[in-house]
């Protein structure tokens, strides 16, 4: 019994954070739409996991006459929609092209080889499989099993690299002039990575779908709350200090004369030197980086002791940089809209 209430509690429980991040307006919206859909596959899958587990503990078999494993398509989905959910929360651009669709697919053709080869067996024998399945585990599963965990490893590990990639620059990303710390994301990753690499082998070794999805259901119900609750507490669900408008009123940072003279100089002297303006990915906190001035002292210093903001800070050299192209005689034949392109 406990396993049925387990499941049907992690049904509920997805169905509500899925309805918060899907309905809620957020800084990172189209990041918690991502989310707020995993958390929906998450729900219909511990609810169709309660059905089956309900019929079979209490041996209501002919409830399973019409069931199929198609909850199957949902696990293989889980480590796609988390990196996505990643690389849109991180800003990163998401590429598809035929090879990368095809090396996402390829995982699922299993399943749904397996669920092809389930439905075509006479009603007896899917019963014996459920059941079979569900007391001492059958090698199709195992081998399903083992994709998932496979699957899911790689992925994490694809998350690790984009998290690490956004970590060189800073670990906060600004959305909508909102500066939001991620550094929870990467202990997530670790978290969840580390949980499958350990769960792997004992899964494995028991080979019962019993005991391995009460495993799995509590590990998921655990690590998926605290994915729900950093994700919305990161986008000002809950107020959070680590959250701040880039437009910090007068007086709350205090940055003596001497402190903005010396930032100032480093600053005009990477401008000069490094010309960042030049890339068109420049941001403050790629600035931030490269220089070691505190993104929130840079934006203190651009917006309240010269009285402008990054992106007209950026503009002014970029203009200036066309001046120069447009006196320059060695560039008379190149067109304003090339220089501008530039």
């Amino acid at each position: 019994m406990f396993l049925k209430y387990i499941t049907l509690f992690s049904g509920l429980n997805y169905l509500i954070f899925s309805s918060v991040l899907l309905l809620r307006q957020s800084p990172v919206k189209k990041a918690n739409r991502v989310l707020g859909f995993l958390f929906a596959m998450l729900a219909v899958y511990s609810i169709m996991l309660s059905f089956y587990y309900t019929a079979l503990l209490n041996k209501n078999y002919s409830h399973l006459i019409y069931y199929a494993p198609f909850d199957l398509i949902i696990l293989f989905s889980l480590g796609p929609c988390l990196f996505l959910y990643v690389k849109v929360l991180l800003g990163q651009k998401v590429r598809l092209n035929p090879f990368n669709i095809i090396i996402q697919v390829l995982p699922f053709i299993p399943a749904v080889t397996f669920i092809i080869y389930f439905l075509l067996q006479d009603t007896q024998t899917r019963l014996n499989l459920l059941i079979e399945n569900f007391e001492h585990g059958i090698w199709h599963t195992n081998l399903l099993n083992l994709l998932v965990y496979f699957q899911m490893i790689i992925y994490l590990f694809l998350c690790y690299k984009t998290i690490q990639k956004q970590f060189k620059k800073s670990s906060r990303i600004l959305v909508q002039k909102i500066q939001i710390d991620v550094s929870w994301l990467r202990i997530y990753v670790l978290l969840n990575l580390g949980f499958m690499i350990l769960s792997a082998p004992l899964s494995f070794y028991l080979a019962n779908e019993k005991v391995n999805l009460i495993i799995a259901q509590l590990a998921m119900v655990v690590q998926f709350v605290y994915l729900f609750i950093k994700s919305t507490w990161q986008t000002e669900f809950f107020p959070d200090a680590s959250i701040t408008d880039l437009k910090y009123r007068e007086g709350i940072l205090k940055i003596s004369d001497q402190v903005v003279t010396d930032y100032f100089k480093v600053l005009m002297l990477f401008m000069e030197n490094q010309k960042p303006y030049l890339n068109e990915d420049c941001s403050i906190q790629s600035i931030s980086a490269q220089t070691a001035i505190p993104v929130h002292h840079l934006s203190n210093i651009l917006n309240h002791h010269f009285e402008k903001n990054f992106p007209d800070f950026i503009n002014e050299f970029r203009i200036n940089e066309a001046k120069k192209l447009l006196s320059n005689t060695h560039y008379n034949k190149i067109t304003l809209e090339a220089i501008g392109y530039d």
